[in-house]
């Protein structure tokens, strides 16, 4: 019989930490943690699970638990401090995963869409696996396979050791650490040597340059391992044709090109585990991954895209889904760095909206308030609106698309609209 440990986790609401405390929930662990006071999307998960949540506090601290501190958070934090001045055992949330919990690594990396290649790989292993995924979803299951969603953000991936990897793309997104992208590559290429397979976007113009005694290619490029064709193309998806020893054909459930590559990747995944995939029409998202609600005459979404990339994806998916109506957007920058890195790129595409509303940076864990900063990005985004509450007044007057965008809290605008009108 498995003994029961007692986990605390120091950040228990980020994405991943809520993820790691449900799956050792789970599996029988007596689990508790602490955060910020504020809302945040993941908490209601960890009620579910009646996973307590307490306010940062040096009393929280005992030689009881064994401590797991999120990535955000060092010795400022007061819990953090007291665990280190108690000499508590404790690891970060990247080190307990690659040291502690001793399962098969499928790690799912790259700069956009590892979050919704791992969800629809644990969909496809129809949840026959451990999971850890960006979206706050976490769980155990009586395997020694984990499937993980493994960020680049200060190398903490190269703690795994995956027995399978998949390489989405490699695009330079977190600045503040990363000063290019061929420094990022290889960080990347770290990660490859220290997987036995790996499994990587070959129409990427860095991934096809990862090198791996046992790599495989996907894509639409004829030079890729695996060949993807677009049959046909329907209002809800597409009809398509994967070549790998035979052809394959597949239904893909979602819009955008760039879901035809979260699909196949996921999908080739459970082929090269020689696991029968578990094919779904549903076409089910991770959280905050163009989630769509319905308020008055307007349809609202919910989003999670903060690089200009993923926003353009976003913005071509719901042209497709949504061809005839205006598309309006909420949007909250998230960390002064990456805004003003990519503030070109960021005008170019919210330029594509049709009305843009941007709310102050969102600065999480990683940076401190700067007036200073914020100044400046105002006056780069000039071309847009300021948001201000007034314009929540606006969503659902006229059938139109209303895109509450960013990394950071506009999810709780949505919450504000709608409890504001219900009372």
């Amino acid at each position: 019989m498995q003994s029961i440990n007692k986990y605390y986790l120091v950040g228990i609401k980020g994405t991943g930490m809520s993820s790691l405390a449900k799956l050792l929930k789970e599996e029988g662990n007596e689990v508790v943690g602490s955060d910020v006071d504020e809302y945040y999307f993941t908490e209601d998960a960890l009620k579910e699970q009646k996973i307590e949540i307490k306010s940062f506090n040096r009393v929280n601290i005992t030689k009881d638990y064994f401590y797991i501190i999120g990535n955000a958070f060092d010795k400022n934090n007061v819990e953090v401090d007291e665990i280190i001045n108690q000499k508590n055992d404790y690891l970060y949330y990247h080190e307990f995963i690659g040291q502690k919990l001793n399962k098969k690594i499928i790690a799912c990396s790259g700069t956009h869409g590892k979050t919704t290649t791992s969800f629809l790989l644990v969909d496809f292993l129809k949840k026959e696996c451990n999971y850890i995924i960006g979206d706050g979803e976490g769980g155990s299951f009586d395997t020694d396979l984990l499937v993980l969603e493994a960020c680049e953000y200060k190398e903490h991936f190269l703690s795994y050791h995956p027995e399978l990897l998949i390489i989405t793309n490699i695009e330079l997104d977190h600045t503040d650490f990363y000063k290019s992208e061929k420094q990022l590559f290889q960080s990347f290429q770290k990660l490859a040597n220290q997987s036995k397979m790996v499994l990587v976007n070959g129409d990427d113009y860095w991934g096809k340059r990862i090198k791996h005694s046992k790599k495989l290619t996907y894509g639409f490029n004829k030079k890729n391992d695996i060949q993807i064709k677009i049959l046909s193309t329907t209002t809800k998806g597409y009809y398509i044709q994967v070549t790998y020893q035979n052809n394959i054909y597949l239904k893909v459930p979602y819009l955008g090109r760039h879901m035809i590559y979260n699909y196949v990747s996921s999908y080739m995944v459970a082929i090269l585990l020689k696991k029968r995939p578990y094919l779904s029409d549903e076409g089910k998202l991770p959280k905050r991954r163009l989630s769509t609600y319905q308020f008055k005459n307007s349809t609202i979404i919910d989003d999670y895209a903060h690089h200009p990339t993923e926003i353009k994806s976003l913005y071509e998916t719901l042209k497709l889904m949504y061809p005839s109506k205006k598309i309006n957007v909420i949007f909250q920058p998230h960390t002064y760095e990456r805004t003003l890195h990519f503030k070109n790129d960021f005008i170019k595409v919210l330029k594509k909206f049709d009305k843009v509303y941007i709310l102050d940076v969102f600065t999480s864990k990683r940076e401190n308030k700067n007036n200073i900063l914020q100044k400046k990005i105002d006056k780069s985004f000039n071309y847009f609106y300021r948001y201000d509450d007034e314009c929540l007044k606006l969503v659902g007057q006229l059938d139109d698309v209303w895109v509450f965008l960013g990394a950071g809290v506009t999810n709780r605008l949505i919450k504000k609209l709608t409890y504001e009108n219900t009372k």
